[in-house]
């Protein structure tokens, strides 16, 4: 296998193309209800008050939270994914603020609440970027308010790490995944390649930093956060060695107004 090499800002623009219509797109409406309803129940969050879903994409979380109640701002670098999230919005006549920016430089707040689901973080390669984002969105958060993070779990990877698999997407494409991990850095370089029944072909390369659960939560402390919750799924499982996710939820002090 050829070694694998991402760009260092990877993330501009890889959502814009097979991601969103081979993977985000295609995201089964039960996974999706399922979150919603988890994090529904676990933000504790009345109707009306304020949430930051942080990498939003083309609002799959958003929607649904704005159809419960909260009044969202959601964020994300993509253009054309806030595109599909904004005729969604205005489809059902839903009052969602869609911004387009770097996660590390959120809109000001103040938030109830915040979110970032699906693997949404440890993008940057310099670790310091990575703890900025928390540090933005902990200053963001209301005395008081919640950020609630899923990313994956190192220690369950660890036992399902594959080097190559391939699969068929809902389009009829073939999916072959290459990873390589880099175990000094903590990173999951990883190498998707699409080809269509028509012969085509593209590629997307991307390098995400993964965490063990008490590396992310020294992260959450760092940032002024305390940690008020940790599951390993999204029907509130314990978070263990095996847990394939890593969920935590850290509060800001302080009481909110």
């Amino acid at each position: 296998m050829d070694p694998i090499e991402a760009a260092p800002d990877w993330y501009d623009g890889y959502f814009e193309s097979e991601w969103l219509d081979e993977i985000a797109l295609q995201a089964p409406a039960e996974r999706t209800e399922l979150q919603v309803a988890f994090l529904l129940e676990r933000l504790e969050a009345a109707p009306g008050r304020r949430v930051l879903d942080l990498a939003c994409g083309h609002g799959r979380i958003s929607l649904p939270l704005a159809r419960a109640g909260w009044r969202v701002t959601g964020l994300d670098l993509s253009e054309r994914s806030l595109a599909r999230a904004r005729e969604g919005s205005e489809r059902e006549g839903l009052e969602i603020e869609w911004v387009r920016g770097d996660m590390r430089e959120p809109p000001p707040g103040p938030f109830d609440a915040a979110i970032s689901v699906f693997t949404s973080f440890g993008y940057f390669a310099d670790e310091a970027e990575n703890q900025r984002v928390l540090d933005a969105v902990a200053a963001a958060l209301a005395p008081g308010g919640v950020f609630l993070i899923d990313t994956v779990n190192l220690l369950g990877l660890v036992k399902r790490y594959r080097e190559r698999g391939f699969e068929q997407t809902e389009s009829g494409a073939l999916f072959l995944q290459e990873h390589e991990f880099d175990v000094l850095a903590g990173r999951n370089r990883a190498r998707w390649t699409f080809v269509r029944e028509n012969g085509s072909r593209s590629e997307l390369v991307h390098s995400v930093r993964t965490y063990t659960p008490h590396e992310l939560a020294v992260m959450l402390v760092r940032a002024g956060l305390e940690v008020a919750g940790a599951w390993g799924d999204f029907e509130g499982a314990e978070l263990t060695f095996d847990s394939w996710r890593l969920i935590l939820l850290g509060q800001k002090p302080g009481a909110a107004e």
